[in-house]
């Protein structure tokens, strides 16, 4: 038991011994893992560190790292610099109770002095000032994340925020004196925080929220097209007409009714000249009539509004009032009948081949049976007609308005056909056919097909005509009614259509509608009326 009693005693002191001859040492050394601003000290005593610091004095270079690849050394001797102890280093680097030497050993002990050194501060001043951070071209301001529209994905993306390198004169002083006073060998400007720095970052909320809101309507894509022409309404258009006002996007529909304007502008053929390569090699004008592309601007526009609204992706057509065979400036295609009222002749092609002409006779030259000229479409084709007029009733085989009641067909009451008859013994509007002709125009002439009607004595000719007329020709004019009924009530004119502005040149008709990124300049106000009819003179019955 003593023997037991006396080992323990014995481990007790050694062990006591070695923690009191520790606490000695470290009482004058530090621990194992001590570092001082930075530099491994374990182990030293205070009187070694100060000839550790004065040992890289001479030597000391203070590497500055800032943005964009900019990067600056301070010498000590750019500045006069050198280590500077105090009586309170000992104090600063934890000596106060050795006894707690395992603590210190565990703990890895870091001390920081911002006393260790002194410099000049004008050359220090003088050195920063001179320094590449501080060129103009470098002092680069941030950038704020924004929100811009990417015209080659047709959508609004965020370009992110760009910091810059603009840095703050105070803040960088501040940094690289403390930098220097605790001897550091590397200040990372941007650690130290010496950069001015955005203020609003790609995670924005507000700002993504406005990009999903607005990506919403811009995402619609619709598809128009015109013939050779397409027109792909996108984000590129529809950027220019959406607007965010923090919370909700809102669809312009007066910049889309512009947009719509300008289609019908660039598009519309309904009431314009055309230049028209007649059969016998003459090119003329032809004016008037109720043919061609009509657009009915109120309800496409309703449509598109829908169609953006919707985020739609899909093809779409105008919705008209009127067609034609194909977009351009010859909208009546190659299938189209062709009245020649100067020398009194119908020729009908099809897909550009003649398929048959024929002497005609056609409205008598006066005021109330004139056949009226200008471009029109066939209404309907109808086989054996009654066709009725004041006073007068007759039956036809093949009957094919095109303009009210004017219209083509047969005549069989007829025996002649052609030269100037219709000067004196005109129909009361139509074109008279001989029964032959008309039975093969009706099998070739389809609903729609185009009717060019041009030339003629006019009433206001026609006494002037009759004058020059041998005086026995006269004598034999034969001012009886045939028994046409189709024309109508002693005023059947070329209709009145609208504004002629010119009709679009068919290899480049989308050069009038506007650039995705270019508003119209003006807008043409859709017709009040939603009937083609009531757009036109002349009566038709």
């Amino acid at each position: 038991m003593k023997k037991k009693n006396l080992i323990l005693i014995i481990a007790a002191t050694t062990v006591a011994a070695i923690y009191l001859g520790a606490a000695t040492f470290f009482s004058f050394h530090f621990c194992p893992g001590s570092k001082l601003n930075g530099q491994d000290i374990s182990w030293m005593t205070i009187s070694q560190v100060r000839d550790l610091v004065n040992s890289k004095a001479s030597s000391y270079v203070l590497d500055i790292v800032g943005r964009s690849g900019l990067d600056e050394k301070i010498t000590a001797s750019d500045i006069s610099w050198k280590p500077d102890f105090n009586e309170s280093l000992n104090d600063n680097l934890g000596f106060v109770n050795g006894l707690k030497w395992p603590v210190y050993v565990l703990s890895n002990q870091s001390f920081t002095n911002e006393d260790m050194a002194s410099f000049d501060e004008e050359l220090l001043r003088s050195k920063i000032n001179s320094m590449s951070f501080f060129k103009e071209e470098n002092m680069i301001a941030p950038v704020d994340a924004q929100l811009v529209f990417d015209e080659t994905l047709a959508e609004y993306t965020i370009v992110p925020e760009d910091y810059g390198s603009k840095a703050d004169r105070d803040a960088f002083y501040e940094a690289v004196v403390e930098a220097l006073s605790t001897m550091q060998m590397t200040l990372s400007l941007d650690k130290a925080g010496v950069y001015e720095d955005p203020k609003i970052f790609s995670d924005n909320k507000a700002l993504t929220d406005e990009c999903q809101s607005l990506n919403k309507y811009a995402s619609a894509k619709i598809t128009y097209t015109f013939g050779d022409d397409v027109i792909t309404v996108d984000g590129n258009y529809i950027k220019d007409w959406i607007s965010y006002d923090g919370t909700t996007t809102t669809l312009d529909t007066d910049k889309v009714n512009e947009f719509v304007n300008t289609l019908g502008r660039t598009y519309d053929t309904f009431g314009r000249d055309r230049t028209f390569t007649t059969s016998l090699g003459q090119t003329i004008t032809v004016s008037g009539g109720d043919y061609g592309w009509w657009m009915d601007r109120n309800t496409t526009l309703s449509e598109l509004v829908t169609a953006i609204e919707s985020t739609s992706i899909c093809d779409m057509t105008p919705v008209y009032f009127g067609t034609a065979a194909q977009y351009g400036s010859q909208d009546y295609g190659t299938s189209y009948v062709e009245v020649d009222l100067d020398h009194q002749h119908v020729y009908v092609y099809e897909n550009g081949s003649l398929v048959i002409d024929t002497d005609c006779v056609s409205g008598k030259a006066t005021n109330d049976r004139v056949t009226p000229t200008g471009t029109f479409g066939i209404t309907y084709k109808e086989r054996d007609a009654t066709l009725t007029g004041q006073n007068y009733s007759s039956d036809v085989k093949y009957w094919m308005p095109f303009y009210g009641n004017v219209g083509l067909h047969d005549a069989s009451w007829r025996s002649s056909f052609g030269s100037d008859i219709y000067v004196t013994n005109g129909s009361h509007g139509c074109i008279n056919l001989p029964p032959d002709a008309a039975a093969v125009i009706f099998e070739h002439v389809e609903k729609g097909e185009a009717v060019i009607v041009y030339g003629g004595i006019q009433p206001s000719q026609a006494k002037d005509y009759l004058k020059n007329k041998d005086k026995s020709e006269e004598g034999n004019t034969d001012n009886t009614d045939d028994g046409d009924s189709a024309a109508g009530d002693g005023n059947s004119q070329a209709p009145v259509a609208p504004e002629n502005t010119g009709t679009p040149d068919a290899t480049d008709a989308s050069s009038n509608v506007p650039a995705p990124a270019t508003s119209t300049d003006e807008s043409l106000a859709v017709p009040e009326s939603t009937d083609p009819n009531e757009q036109l003179s002349g009566s038709g019955e």
